[in-house]
């Protein structure tokens, strides 16, 4: 009934391709259509409250301008995916092949019939998708489609090596302990990088020892004697160069200290499963990857050793150059925001003005400042990195940007005015409201959603949580007063 207001072409149609229930009601997204081709990152959104009434719909990430093409792709598909490792540089062992029909809108507004190849391989670091036309074979972009937590290049070293591999096959879980730095040893120290707290190219000492902390480990796998970083919610794997192991021990204690690889390991795990388990256990919202059986994987020594991480597919990989990027909590838990962002919304991550590195950059820092170690008065209570940046290796970020929306340059940058916003209504309704509605809000988003409308989405999803979970008309109002104060301008509310 709604389709020509909606700008819905006559020749396309939509489907309900996912729904999702949770705490402010039940979002549906409608995917386009063209005969039975999807149109690539094409669809309506449209979310109920608990009253069953519409309270937040978009058509933003609706392709409007796709034309009519016939649907029958006449390019073997087999041809198809050899063009595309060959376009992505395909290297050493294939870890990830996977190829998609769909209709594609280019840059320059042609519509296409096309192949959607993504490949991984061991040697050749990120997510590789490539275009390829469906009639006549011709690449049209091939791009690296992993989310990093900053510009790809840095510092690269030369990372230990050990190429030991072990069965992953689960018998039973079991409880443990590891050593970590929660969230970095500057932060749980109260000191500045410098003197013994620099990277000093992985060495330890007893200041870097004293500045771990001991904690229990819910579940590790343990199969033949043996124990390993697995668990319901995330798994240890080997998915980039350099091949540094999985760590299994014939112990439940996991006790090593940074300059062992096996820190990096335990460190990124117990940071993963213990939010994946807040956010789906503490706040009871389901998120969890769309691939691997719901399981994360994650490899803490990857990319050839460069000083960067990346989320990609349900899986994350962390850099070893400079300060290893897995023994930085800010580190994993950005990464870990992409994947959160990517599973809420069924696959529609949106980079549009740095949205998504923004909510990475938020869920980093809510998780470290809930743990009440620097004063607000330290300049390193708005940083984001703190162990990993802000030194010699690169700049870190900030989550006290000024800068108002829109905003310019790179997508990093931007994303800092999103994360500042959020953590001004952190600091004055909490984290766990804070959390539920930015959670709740994603879920209404889009592939490409941009901050402000997200900033209404976040809005309107902490409205139809009004009389639960303790939200008040004055967090509606707060939350209202620092978007805007951020350069949203969001529509006034009454909510009397």
């Amino acid at each position: 009934d709604n389709a020509k207001t909606l700008g819905l072409p006559e020749y396309s149609n939509v489907n309900v391709s996912f729904s999702r229930s949770g705490n402010s009601g039940e979002t549906f997204r409608f995917q386009q259509y063209i005969n039975d081709v999807p149109v690539f990152q094409s669809e309506i959104i449209v979310h109920y409250n608990k009253e069953g009434k519409v309270s937040y719909s978009t058509n933003e990430n609706l392709k409007k301008e796709v034309s009519k093409i016939d649907t029958v792709p006449t390019f073997p598909i087999a041809e198809a995916i050899q063009k595309a490792h060959v376009a992505s540089q395909t290297k050493g062992e294939i870890t990830l092949e996977e190829n998609k029909l769909y209709v594609y809108v280019t840059e320059s507004g042609e519509t296409k019939l096309v192949y959607r190849v993504l490949t991984k391989s061991f040697e050749h670091p990120g997510t590789w998708e490539s275009i390829i036309d469906a009639k006549n074979g011709s690449v049209i972009s091939v791009k690296d489609i992993a989310f990093y937590h900053h510009a790809k290049n840095k510092n690269p070293k030369q990372p230990k090596q050990d190429s030991t591999k072990i069965d992953s096959q689960k018998k039973a879980f079991v409880t443990g302990n590891g050593y970590i730095f929660n969230p970095d040893p500057l932060s749980k120290m109260q000191v500045a990088y410098g003197g013994q707290y620099v990277d000093n190219n992985d060495a330890t000492n007893a200041s870097l020892d004293a500045a771990r902390s001991l904690v229990a480990i819910p579940e590790l796998e343990l199969t033949g004697g043996m124990y390993k970083l697995k668990g319901s919610y995330v798994s240890i794997k080997e998915i980039e160069a350099p091949a540094t192991g999985l760590f299994t021990q014939a112990s439940n204690q996991f006790l090593f200290n940074r300059n062992q690889q096996g820190f990096e390991a335990v460190n990124a795990y117990w940071h993963l499963d213990n939010s994946l388990r807040y956010v789906n256990e503490t706040l009871n919202i389901v998120c969890k990857p769309l691939t691997n059986g719901g399981i994360l994987m994650f490899d803490p020594h990857g990319l050839n050793g460069d000083d960067n991480s990346y989320y990609s597919n349900g899986q994350l990989v962390f850099g070893e150059g400079c300060i290893d990027d897995a023994e930085d909590a800010d580190v994993v838990l950005h990464e870990l925001g992409h994947g959160l962002h990517d599973w809420i919304t069924n696959g529609n991550l949106s980079q549009v003005q740095g949205l998504s590195e923004g909510s990475g950059d938020y869920w980093a820092q809510s998780y470290s400042r809930s743990l009440n170690q620097w004063p607000s008065s330290a300049l390193a209570y708005n940083w984001i990195f703190s162990w990993d940046g802000h030194n010699e290796c690169w700049g870190g970020r900030i989550t006290n940007y000024t800068v108002l929306y829109p905003g310019s340059g790179a997508i990093h940058t931007r994303g800092q005015i999103w994360a500042s916003a959020l953590m001004r209504i952190y600091d004055k309704i909490g984290k766990e409201k804070t959390d539920r509605a930015f959670f709740e809000g994603l879920a209404m988003t889009g592939s490409n959603t941009n901050q402000k409308d997200a900033a209404t989405a976040v809005r309107q999803a902490a409205i139809d949580m009004l009389g639960q979970f303790g939200y008040s008309c004055a967090d509606i109002n707060t939350m209202t007063l620092e978007f805007n104060a951020a350069g949203y301008t969001l529509a006034p509310y009454d909510c009397s």
